[in-house]
């Protein structure tokens, strides 16, 4: 039996004064004269026996409701079987801080009652015992070793953070460190303060540890409720100077109310460009369609915004993508160039159209290009090749147009280094095409709906049959009446590969004086354009890469009263660049060097938005499912310390305490009352 409290127990001195009153007892006696004294000699002994018996035991029930009042406020308990083995104590503490620690509970906000308990928990340990503070941060250096006092410090200078992470995440964090630097002598203990968000709380992937006591203590407010911008995104992939934009946003409702015509503005580059409003059902979603015109060219920082409370950090969303100013398209020949190709790009100012004979090809040309057409090539050279594939796989667009007399085995060798099908045999069939791929970007946006099956689509006097055999990722944009594919796309690891099993000579087809192959070859070039992601999630490891080579330290990353040197890495002809690693506020940035201008969005992670949360119950019954040594601890009122002790020292007896010196006093008064 040990106590938790030994200090109460000088109180039991108290027990003094019942036996002083007893052994000096004050009262005094008359005496009075009677004749017949042998009578009163009889009851005299009777009276004194029964009296001295009562205030025996009024005098027991005093000292006993005394000692178990006293036992009461020491709390002893008998330990647990190992308390004893272990000579100090290794705490993990976790403080959740991030956005959803900042709603307002009974005692202000969330997270500065999460740091009142966590000192108090760390004041109740002796100075001895060591601390691991941890937080959303991750910051290098926090999973070290801290005093109590260092461990106080760390956690009065916890702020809220962006950076959102996972409790599997922050326990497989906490375990290492605490088992790195403890031993058999040492009592390990993890705390959780936090909102445990269902989001975030992915209790099911923790790994237990059966040496580490874990306990949860819940920090929660009964207002869950939140409307916020989920995301975006644009219904045409490619972005034109005065294109009228169709951008599509997803708003969620986390409450149990409707919602009518609450604002929502778009804002391009600082100015508001689209004020509109819409309605959402209780704890549902929907779709915002915001349609405007592009009417400037370069980077177009883009901001949705509405208004709502309490939780502010998601009411924001933040984006950017790159209107160009020109698309290089590189037209390789044989010596004489057929003209079709040249003839859609060399009159429209968006497009810089060059052509080469392949055998006076500048190789440097290709890697200057967004897209490249190898146009009517009877057979193509290994340097070429070589060339082409690096092309692809930094991200460019390639075309190929077979000629109609084809060396083979060339062709074979250069497809099959794309990792693609290749050309076995001519097929000189008179075949119609008969579908096209009416949801594909590149035919989307020609056609109104889906047109009726009679339309008039090109013929095919001969074409190139394809190896069988999965590929990589591949499209079948045409297909002829027989099922076989004229023309496909294949997606290769940055890059896209157009694959024509025609060529454009008047011999084999119509294809290149049919209506459908400007709509085609134009749409190939406007999605050629290098895009870059839409936005970036603060805390994720994200990472840009360009497609050529930057010095280590040109670029920058930048906004208002803000800059930051990412972290690079070159690798062949590219540059990858870290861009989420040291930017922690939502916002537009750009990322700039001397041959780089290029509009970057950051947004917070969406995880801390939904607001729902595990119950104590729920809780624990995860943690019985999943086989966890873990135990929620509700001490709204009692202190942290008290709760701590309670599950960590064994089995407590206070309560057994208080009903007993309540049951003495009882019997005391019993004593006095019926006993006469």
């Amino acid at each position: 039996m040990k106590f938790a409290y030994p200090e109460f127990l000088f109180a039991l001195f108290a027990i003094a004064i019942p036996i002083i009153i007893h052994l000096f007892n004050f009262r005094k006696f008359k005496k009075i004269y009677f004749s017949n004294v042998s009578f009163l000699r009889e009851v005299k002994k009777e009276s004194q026996s029964k009296s001295k018996l009562k205030h025996l035991l009024i005098l027991a029930s005093r000292i006993l409701a005394i000692t178990f009042l006293v036992f009461a406020f020491a709390q002893p308990f008998v330990p647990s079987a190992n308390l004893g083995t272990n000579v100090n104590n290794v705490v993990g503490i976790y403080i959740d801080n991030s956005f959803s620690m900042e709603s307002v509970g009974e005692n202000g906000s969330l997270l500065s009652e999460a740091k009142t308990k966590a000192i108090e928990l760390v004041k109740s340990y002796a100075k001895t015992d060591q601390f691991v503070v941890c937080d959303n941060k991750f910051a290098t250096g926090s999973q070290r070793l801290l005093t109590a006092d260092e461990a106080i410090t760390k956690i009065e200078e916890l702020e809220i953070t962006s950076e959102t992470r996972l409790l599997s995440t922050v326990f497989s964090r906490i375990t290492e460190s605490l088992n790195s630097t403890s031993n058999d002598k040492t009592s390990k203990t993890i705390v959780v303060l936090s909102d445990l968000q269902q989001s975030t709380s992915d209790i099911a992937n923790i790994v237990s540890d059966s040496t580490i006591k874990t306990y949860f203590f819940p920090v929660q407010t009964s207002e869950k409720t939140n409307l916020y911008v989920d995301s975006c995104w644009f219904e045409n992939p490619t972005h034109l100077y005065l294109q009228q934009e169709k951008l599509l946003v997803r708003i969620k409702n986390h409450s149990n109310q409707d919602l009518e015509n609450i604002p929502l503005k778009l804002y391009i580059n600082d100015k508001l460009i689209v004020p509109a409003s819409f309605s959402i059902k209780a704890n549902d979603k929907t779709i915002v369609t915001l349609n405007y015109q592009n009417h400037t060219k370069g980077t177009q920082a883009g901001k949705i915004e509405l208004s709502d409370a309490p939780v502010t950090m998601d009411d924001a969303f933040y984006f950017s993508y790159l209107i160009a100013s020109t698309i290089d398209v590189l037209e390789i020949t044989e010596k004489e160039a057929l003209p079709n190709i040249k003839a859609i790009f060399s009159t429209d100012s968006l497009f810089k159209f060059s052509s080469y004979a392949a055998e006076q090809l500048d190789y440097s040309a290709i890697k200057r290009s967004n897209l490249v057409v190898l146009n009517g090539l009877t057979n193509i050279s290994s340097g070429l090749a070589s060339s082409i594939k690096n092309f692809v796989k930094n991200g460019g667009s390639l075309v190929v147009i077979p000629a109609k007399d084809i060396d083979f085995e060339s062709y074979q060798s250069f497809l099959s280094l794309l990792q693609i099908n290749h050309f076995t045999a001519t097929d000189t069939s008179n075949l119609k095409v008969s579908e096209v791929n009416y949801t594909h970007p590149l035919y989307a946006s020609v056609f109104e709906g889906k047109p009726e099956a009679n339309i008039n689509l090109p013929t095919v006097n001969a074409h190139y049959k394809l190896s069988p055999g999965a590929t990589n990722y591949r499209n079948n944009l045409l297909l002829l009446k027989n099922g076989e594919a004229v023309l496909t796309e294949y997606k290769i690891e940055k890059g896209t590969v157009y694959l024509s099993s025609i060529s454009f000579d008047e011999s084999a087809g119509n294809f290149a004086k049919h209506a459908i192959f400007v709509p085609t070859i134009y749409n190939m070039a406007l999605l050629s354009q290098l895009n870059y992601p839409l936005f970036y999630t603060i805390g994720k490891n994200d990472v840009l890469t360009l497609n050529h080579i930057e010095n280590e330290g040109s670029l920058r990353i930048t906004t208002t009263n803000f800059e930051l040197i990412p972290k690079t890495k070159n690798e062949m002809e590219n540059t990858t660049i870290f861009v989420t690693n040291g930017v922690s506020k939502a916002g537009n940035y750009l990322l700039q060097s001397a041959t780089t201008n290029l509009g970057l969005a950051y947004n917070y992670n969406r995880l801390e938005s939904d607001l729902t949360n595990y119950s104590a119950e729920e809780i624990t019954d995860l943690a019985i499912s999943n086989q966890l040594n873990l135990a929620v601890v509700e001490s709204k009122n009692a202190s942290l310390k008290s709760a701590i002790n309670e599950l960590q020292n064994g089995t407590t007896y206070w309560k057994i305490c208080i009903i007993l010196a309540l049951l003495f006093l009882a019997i005391e008064i019993a004593l006095i009352k019926l006993f006469r």
